[in-house]
């Protein structure tokens, strides 16, 4: 009978905030592979926020478990045309916070996303119209979206692109540094 013992690291498995994970979360950001951004997160226990300006330029944060905090990003073109961020370990809601930073951000951001365990909840930055007639208002509104399950939107959104970055030689040097025992009952344990 065979055996699989897992050994976890007792070191830091990887720098999140290097320079090769910020263009990994980047690169999945770009293809619209949000599960695996969540997953990352997960991995790490830390919140990523992303922010994506007018020009497409993307900017990376890292916080805690339980909050990131935006930086400023140098450079970036307002307004925002999304703001993308995790909830590690728990699901896609909008915290007090979350909704606090969306009613800053109001004529600057345009939609938002949040991932959880869940799956992914988002919200689109709407003009308040009447409904007696077709006058728009200056008064603007965050739509009220259900949330969507990683099922579903894999199903729908995914592109199996990403298979090469999960696979990719530095992902899996940097993010699966578990080793592997197998054991049949009759070996020395010389390799635990």
């Amino acid at each position: 009978m065979d055996f699989r013992i897992i050994k976890e690291p007792t070191e830091t498995v990887h720098d999140v905030e290097s320079e090769s994970s910020i263009s990994l979360v980047i690169n999945l950001a770009k293809k619209g592979n949000w599960n695996m951004i969540y997953l990352l997160s997960k991995l790490a226990s830390r919140e990523v926020s992303i922010l994506v300006d007018s020009k497409d330029n993307h900017f990376v944060d890292w916080g805690t478990i339980g909050s990131v905090k935006l930086s400023p990003p140098l450079g970036a073109v307002l307004p925002f045309k999304l703001w993308v961020h995790t909830h590690p370990s728990n699901t896609a809601y909008w915290s007090f916070t979350d909704r606090t930073t969306l009613e800053m951000a109001k004529g600057i951001l345009g939609n938002a996303i949040v991932l959880g365990e869940n799956g992914l909840l988002s919200t689109t930055l709407q003009p308040i119209s009447s409904s007696t007639d077709d006058t728009v208002y200056s008064n603007l509104q965050w739509t009220e979206e259900e949330v969507m399950d990683w099922q579903e939107y894999n199903l729908n959104n995914l592109d199996y692109d990403f298979i090469e970055d999960l696979y990719a030689q530095e992902f899996l040097e940097k993010w699966s540094r578990r080793k592997v025992f197998n054991d049949t009952f009759d070996s020395d344990g010389k390799d635990w």
